[in-house]
This record gives C-alpha cells, sequence and structure tokens, in this order.
C-alpha cells in the first residue's frame, strides 16, 4: 500500500507540475498577460453593441439591462437620480479605482480588460450609460470572460460589487 501510495503521489507531482512550468516558461517568453492569447487566439474583443447583443448562454457572463432592452439579463439596472454625465462619471471613477485597462473610453460607453490575479484570465466589461431625462440615467453592464465556459460567479461578483460603488460614490456626493 505504502509503494502505490509512493508512486500516486509522484505521478500527481509530476501531473501538477508539467502545466505549471509551461506556463511559467511561456509567461517569460510571451509575458503575463499574453500568454492565453497565445494559447486560445485573441478572443473576440469588438466593442458590445448593446442593440444586437445576443449574450452567450455560458455561466461566465453577467448583464444588467433596463427592463426589456436587453436579451437574456441577468438582472435590472437601477434608475439612479442623476444626469448621465455624472453617472459616467462615477462609474469611470470606480473602474479607474481597479486598475482596469481600458480599451476604449467614450461619452455613452466604456470598454475595459480585468484581469484575474495569479493566471491574467482577461474578463471584458462594458458600461454603457442610458439617459432618461434631465436628472435620471441608468446602465448597461456586461462583463464576460474572455475564455473559457464557467467563472465560478467572478463577472457577477464584480458588477455588483462595481454597482454598490458607484451608488455609494453617488451618495457621498450628494
Amino acid at each position: 500500500m505504502r509503494r502505490f501510495l509512493r508512486s500516486f503521489l509522484r505521478v500527481l507531482v509530476i501531473v501538477l507540475a508539467v502545466p505549471v512550468l509551461a506556463y511559467g516558461v511561456l509567461a517569460a517568453v510571451v509575458g503575463r498577460d499574453n500568454v492565453w492569447a497565445t494559447v486560445f487566439g485573441p478572443g473576440n474583443r469588438a466593442p458590445v453593441d448593446f442593440a444586437t447583443l445576443q449574450p452567450a448562454d455560458t455561466p461566465n457572463r453577467y448583464l444588467v439591462c433596463p427592463p426589456a432592452q436587453c436579451a437574456r439579463a441577468d438582472a435590472e439596472s437601477p434608475v439612479y437620480p442623476v444626469p448621465a454625465d455624472r453617472l459616467r462619471a462615477a462609474w469611470a471613477e470606480v473602474i479607474a479605482k481597479h486598475g482596469v485597462r481600458l480599451l476604449s473610453s467614450g461619452e455613452e460607453q466604456i470598454e475595459a480588460e480585468v484581469r484575474t490575479p495569479w493566471l491574467r484570465f482577461p474578463d471584458l466589461v462594458t458600461v454603457r450609460i442610458v439617459p432618461l431625462g434631465a436628472d435620471r440615467s441608468t446602465a448597461k453592464i456586461y462583463s464576460r470572460s474572455l475564455y473559457g465556459r464557467s467563472d465560478l460567479g467572478v463577472n457577477a461578483a464584480r458588477v455588483k460589487a462595481w454597482m454598490a460603488e458607484v451608488e455609494a460614490g453617488l451618495r457621498s456626493v450628494s
């Protein structure tokens, strides 16, 4: 039994060490942020068009929209008692606070890339500000993993946390 256990542990160490070493070598050659694009290709980094968005039917995404404005939304976005430009500034502040790489930032829409701390998996986050009049606005938010099928709830947790930060920031300014 002891011999079997030693052999099993030796095989387990080898099985675990090979991918770790391969990742380390690849990261040293192409850089940590380029490992997954080298392995899986660049992925779809096109800006999101919420008018035609058909979210993937996978659990590695989270979509928040006003009622009846997006297909398969996971949650309804709140209406904020502030003008659109103020809501956009609040979102830009939260995104900047988290050290996120901006891919594009326009008057109505922000496209950003977030990386996981250890393995540097890229997630994309899009925030589109929707004016609802002079002193009201809302947002469409779509966070999704660029690779893989599951994200262990990371995209949903991120969007919920950032929405709470936006709301807290708007309350503190009022």
